[in-house]
C-alpha cells in the first residue's frame, strides 16, 4: 500500500469518527441542539427557513451519521470525500460569517458541534471547522488523483 493511501485511509477513518460522534452527540440532545440550529436560522439563513428548527437539526444529524459510515466503506471513500468537503465548507462559511460579523447579524455563542458534550466559542468553532475542512480537503485531493490513475490505467 503506498504512503497516500495509507495516508488517505487515516484521514478518512479520523473524519468518519468526528462525524460519527458529532452526529450522535447532537441526537442525545437533539431539542437543545435544535435550538441552536435555531439560531443560526433566525441570523444566517433565508426566510422561509424560519421554524424548520428541528426538521433541519434531524437532517444535519443524519447527514453526519450517513456522511461518517460511508468513511467506513472503502467502496463509497470518493462519496465520502465529496460530502464531507461539501458539508465542512458549509460548516466553515456559517461559524466565519458567526465569528466575523457578529456586529451586523448577531451572534451565536455555543455552535452545538459536538451536543451538549463540548461547547465552543465563535472562535473555536471556527478554528475547528477550518482545520476539519483542511483534512477533508487533503483526502479530497489523494482521493480525486488515485481515480485519476485508476482510469489512466
Amino acid at each position: 500500500m503506498k504512503k497516500n493511501q495509507k495516508f488517505a485511509n487515516w484521514l478518512r477513518m479520523g473524519l468518519g469518527i468526528v462525524f460519527i460522534a458529532s452526529s450522535l452527540l447532537k441526537v442525545v440532545s437533539i431539542k437543545t441542539f435544535a435550538i441552536e440550529t435555531g439560531e443560526y436560522i433566525d441570523l444566517y439563513m433565508p426566510q422561509w427557513l424560519h421554524g424548520w428548527n428541528m426538521p433541519c437539526a434531524i437532517g444535519v444529524c443524519v447527514a453526519e451519521l450517513l456522511v461518517g459510515l460511508l468513511a467506513f466503506c472503502r467502496k463509497y471513500v470518493r462519496w465520502m470525500s465529496i460530502l464531507s468537503l461539501v458539508m465542512l465548507t458549509f460548516f466553515v462559511w456559517l461559524t466565519g460569517v458567526n465569528l466575523f460579523f457578529p456586529t451586523v447579524f448577531g451572534s451565536v455563542e455555543s455552535c452545538g458541534c459536538f451536543g451538549e458534550l463540548v461547547h465552543f466559542t465563535p472562535v473555536g468553532s471556527f478554528v475547528k471547522s477550518v482545520v476539519l475542512w483542511l483534512l477533508a480537503l487533503v483526502l479530497f485531493v489523494i482521493v480525486m488523483i488515485d481515480c485519476k490513475r485508476c482510469l489512466k490505467d
